[in-house]
């Protein structure tokens, strides 16, 4: 056990690294379960398109409106207890969607409610959590550190956990969301276990966060490689999440085709008959019915 452990992350990176690999790792695993059971949750309460594509959206829009504040926001707070602190808040809220799916207290307002609240605390959590690790590694350790993270959020988040999540809302409507909030709440004591160290400020006067914001535009705009990976990932992300949006509704009517239509009003139980194909269309995108 000892050896594998020194393989995946060898002692050299040190017991913070580990903490942190692990919290990161949980967590992954969480948010890949909600990445297919939230599309099937909304999917259960509406067929309509608009309405889907708007629980995507309302996931993808807190990063694009505070993706830049978020990250001015954590080079100024401890970005331990700041990916705690929001990681428990993802807990809360996920408990009391678990809570009104299970009592049938759900509405698509509940739901979409809940995904921008998700996707809000995301945001901070990332964006934290992401400049822990130059505080815990050596300069010439980031490429292997960076890939021990990376192969979680692959593997995890979006092979393991998509299907996963699937299977969870297929046994139960409520189950997938209150696995996620189990996983990152232990996510959230794991990176909690991490130590630390804290520059001393050099006394330098604080600059307001717009200021910090404007100065980062700046940099970008001056910088030609930088500035060409950050048009061509939005170009990517909005291409792609025109499709991703309503890929649960493909899943859904796929799935009725081959196996006959149900009678009107069971769009729960039409939902759960495609959340197993759901979830491998998540892990394997490129996959096409039969």
């Amino acid at each position: 056990m000892s050896r594998i452990l020194e393989t995946v992350a060898p002692q050299r990176l040190g017991s913070g690294f580990r903490w942190l690999m692990a919290s990161s790792w949980t967590s992954n695993l969480g948010d890949g379960i909600g990445l297919a059971a939230g599309p099937l949750l909304v999917a259960s309460q509406t067929d309509e398109a608009g309405l889907v594509a708007l629980a995507a959206l309302m996931v993808w829009l807190p990063p694009l409106l505070l993706g830049l504040y978020a990250g001015a926001l954590a080079d100024r707070l401890d970005r331990r207890l700041l990916v705690v602190a929001v990681d428990l808040a993802r807990c809360a809220v996920l408990a009391v969607l678990a809570l009104a799916v299970a009592t049938g207290a759900v509405s698509i307002a509940v739901v979409l409610g809940a995904l921008f609240l998700l996707g809000t605390a995301e945001v901070f959590a990332d964006s934290a959590s992401s400049t822990l690790l130059p505080m815990l590694v050596d300069r010439d350790d980031l490429a292997i550190a960076n890939a021990r993270l990376t192969t979680g959020t692959i593997t995890l988040n979006q092979l393991a956990g998509p299907p996963l999540g699937a299977f969870l809302f297929a046994a139960g409507s409520a189950s997938p969301f209150v696995a996620q909030g189990v996983l990152v709440g232990l996510g959230a004591v794991l990176v909690a276990r991490v130590a630390v160290s804290h520059p001393r400020s050099d006394g330098a006067p604080d600059t307001r966060l717009r200021h910090d914001i404007a100065e980062g535009f700046r940099w970008v705009r001056h910088h030609a490689a930088v500035r060409t990976l950050v048009l061509t990932i939005l170009i990517f992300n909005v291409t792609f999440g025109a499709a991703w949006s309503v890929l649960v509704l493909y899943a859904t009517r796929a799935t009725r085709a081959r196996r006959g239509r149900l009678r009107p009003g069971h769009d729960g139980r039409r939902a759960r008959g495609a959340a197993r194909d759901h979830g491998l269309r998540l892990a394997h995108p490129a996959r096409q019915p039969r």
